[in-house]
Formats: structure tokens, sequence, C-alpha cells
């Protein structure tokens, strides 16, 4: 269990590290937003109507991406399962005390 323990502990690392960074970079870009946004003079674009938005764009990549990730998550759990009896767990445990 020590084993799981410390993958996770490692895993829980890079999550923060990564946020860390992700929320460095978020910083940077208002930062440069601010500048280049105020400096820009508006514009029209004939067929800005018909295009999706970022903020869908991202929001559908990741609703597929999430999606993708489950139905792998669940292809995973049940292989596992097609190779891991029961019966045969309970056996190994049990041939061992």
């Amino acid at each position: 269990m020590a084993v799981m323990d410390s993958i996770k502990e490692a895993q829980n690392r890079s999550i923060e590290q990564m946020k860390t960074m992700q929320e460095q970079v978020i910083s940077v870009n208002e930062r440069m937003a601010d500048s280049v946004m105020g400096s820009m003079p508006d514009f029209s674009s004939p067929f800005a109507q018909y295009l999706p938005r970022p903020a869908e764009m991202v929001e559908t990549y990741f609703g597929f991406m999430g999606q993708l990730h489950e139905a792998n998550k669940d292809f995973a759990a049940r292989i596992v399962q097609v190779w891991e009896r029961p019966e045969k767990a309970a056996a190994a445990t049990n041939s061992k005390k």
C-alpha cells in the first residue's frame, strides 16, 4: 500500500506544480491582453456571427475529451475485471496466510 501512497503523492505534487505554472501564464496573459486590447481599434468581422466563440470551442473540446477519458477508463476497468478473477484472488490471498 505504501507504493500507491507514494504514487498518489507524486501525482498530487505534479498537479499542484502544473496549476502554479498555469497561474503564472494566466497572469502574464492578463497583463498582455490589457496592454494590447487597450490600443487596438475596433473593427467588424463580416463572418464573426458564424464562428464559435473561443470559450465555446474550449468547452466543446474538453467535454469531448472528458467523454473519451471516461470511455477509456471504463474499457481499462473492464479489461482488468476479465483478468482478475475474484475466486483466484481470494485463493492467492488465503494461500499466503
